[in-house]
């Protein structure tokens, strides 16, 4: 594989974006040498837990979101497993989730009788899925433990942006497939309507959290040259999407960046963009409610027109001499 992430002498400046939980700034650039959109600069791994307050992933037993979003998400992940399990053969089989965080996809797998495990990069992060008596292992990439071929299905729900250079842990996912296991790849969508409109107010922008920005054609290349073959594509994720063009919309009226979804998060949850005062968060109050009533069926249409801000790719590996480099 040849070298990444991402040189900055040679990468094009898209626009430059501001992290909203610490002030700093970011450029979302054009990478010249693998042709994604990243953040820029990276910050390295003993600098990004700045950008992960404790607060990020809200305490064991506790609320991130209000109840019924968190609902909501449980119901989605069913049918998400659901779809899973019929292209892998409608059976139960072994599952991994990568980035598991408060483990309910895991759950709704283990609901119909997979063997699951997930991956965090934290004790800290893998507290809320252990909570539900989920197995984590905690560590990098390079400390998996599993042998090529021992997943029936793998899945990366909005994780994949998280990485300095994806190409990394989809070669490796590849491996831990068996032939015609599954892939669920959930991410942002750069390449939607909404991303080029919203540009740095974008909400699922979220620099330097996402290092990556994925397009369905880029990821699409990331699954093929892994001998992935993607047998379904999605845009509609419910949970997203009204709320993100809410936000979205917000964010490019000028109010302070992201600061519904901090009031919105639960009391051990908050990040720090809701310190706007009480006229902010009042005014944010006041606009978003006509505004989420235009949102709401205007996501709707746009998702189901293939146009949604947030992607799933669901894929297939190859078996071995079909083509791809699995």
């Amino acid at each position: 594989m040849d070298a990444c992430p991402h040189p900055r002498a040679t990468a094009r400046l898209l626009f430059p974006a501001r992290d909203y939980v610490s002030g700093d700034a970011f450029e979302v650039c054009a990478c010249a040498a693998c042709g994604l959109a990243v953040t820029l600069p990276q910050p390295a791994p003993p600098e990004m837990g700045r950008y992960y307050p404790p607060a990020y992933y809200g305490s064991a037993g506790a609320r991130r979101f209000p109840g019924p979003v968190e609902w909501l998400q449980r119901r989605l992940y069913g049918s998400r497993a659901r779809a899973v399990e019929a292209l892998a053969g409608g059976r139960p089989g072994r599952v991994l989730d990568v980035g598991c965080g408060p483990g309910w996809l895991l759950d709704a797998f283990r609901r119909r009788g997979w063997e699951p495990v997930g991956t965090e990069l934290s004790e800290a992060s893998a507290a809320r899925a252990r909570a539900l008596g989920l197995p984590v292992h905690v560590g990098p990439l390079e400390s998996w433990p599993w042998p090529e071929g021992h997943f029936d299905a793998v899945t990366l729900w909005h994780v994949l942006e998280h990485w300095p250079d994806p190409r990394l842990p989809i070669e490796r996912l590849a491996r831990l497939l068996r032939p015609g296991g599954v892939l669920l790849v959930g991410v942002p969508d750069f390449g939607s309507p909404e991303a080029r409109l919203a540009r740095a107010g974008w909400f699922h922008l979220d620099v330097p959290r996402h290092l990556v920005h994925l397009t369905p054609a880029s990821l699409g290349q990331l699954l093929s040259r892994e001998g992935l073959a993607v047998r379904r594509t999605s845009t509609f994720a419910p949970e997203y999407d009204a709320f993100s063009l809410l936000q979205s919309a917000l964010n490019r009226l000028g109010l302070r960046h992201n600061l519904l979804y901090d009031l919105l998060r639960g009391r051990g949850a908050k990040l720090g963009a809701g310190a706007a005062g009480s006229a902010g968060a009042a005014l944010t109050l006041l606009l978003a409610i006509p505004l989420a009533a235009l949102a709401v069926p205007l996501s709707l249409a746009i998702s189901l027109g293939g146009r949604g801000s947030s992607l799933s790719l669901y894929a297939t590996r190859e078996a071995p001499g079909a083509g791809g480099g699995a």
